[in-house]
């Protein structure tokens, strides 16, 4: 039998999770960026949004600690790219967003769909349902916002477009992820 690690060390793990999170993210974040900043509907708005699945895929994975790591990069990648200038509020009440969000999709499967939180029952179709939800609840969440601080008057429009960006994002991410297990051995029963 062994012994549960100590606060410490939970501690250490779960900062190093928050920061490798929020590395990660700002890095896909700057990547998403170089790639599609030229296909951009509106600042903020892409139609291929790459970050949306390392949202989920770190909030699926690392629950809580994803949701911190998430908060951080979407703060610091708000800033670096001046995405709201002068508007502290409109970038915190983003990054909130950013971070529960996926939050809330992981959530909602763990209870209606009983997934298990340690994944282990994860099925395609589950994990589509996770995508579908937050691709949709995040951009309606995300522009009720804007709309609300005056950032952006494109609702319906923005909406269409960041939801099919936040799915595009999300599914290739996945999928990306889904193809490098794939060439990793399998474990031995």
């Amino acid at each position: 039998m062994s012994t549960p690690p100590s606060p410490a060390a939970r501690l250490r793990l779960n900062l190093l999770t928050i920061g490798s999170t929020a590395v990660v993210y700002m890095l896909v974040y700057m990547a998403n960026d170089w790639l599609f900043k030229h296909i951009e509907f509106a600042q903020g708005i892409a139609w291929i949004y790459l970050p949306a699945g390392i949202r989920l895929i770190c909030t699926l994975l690392f629950a809580e600690a994803g949701v911190f790591g998430i908060f951080i990069a979407s703060l610091l990648t708000s800033s670096i790219y001046a995405l709201f200038p002068g508007d502290p509020v409109t970038t915190v009440g983003y990054s909130i967003i950013s971070a529960l969000a996926p939050y809330l999709a992981y959530r909602f499967t763990l209870q209606e769909m009983r997934l298990q939180p340690s994944l282990s029952n994860l099925t395609t179709t589950r994990l589509l349902a996770c995508i579908l939800l937050y691709g949709l609840a995040n951009p309606l969440l995300q522009l009720l916002w804007f709309v609300l601080r005056g950032v952006s008057y494109h609702f319906w429009s923005g909406l269409i477009v960041m939801s099919i960006g936040d799915l595009t994002g999300s599914l290739i991410v996945v999928y990306a992820i889904k193809m490098l297990l794939s060439f990793l051995p399998l474990p031995r029963r």
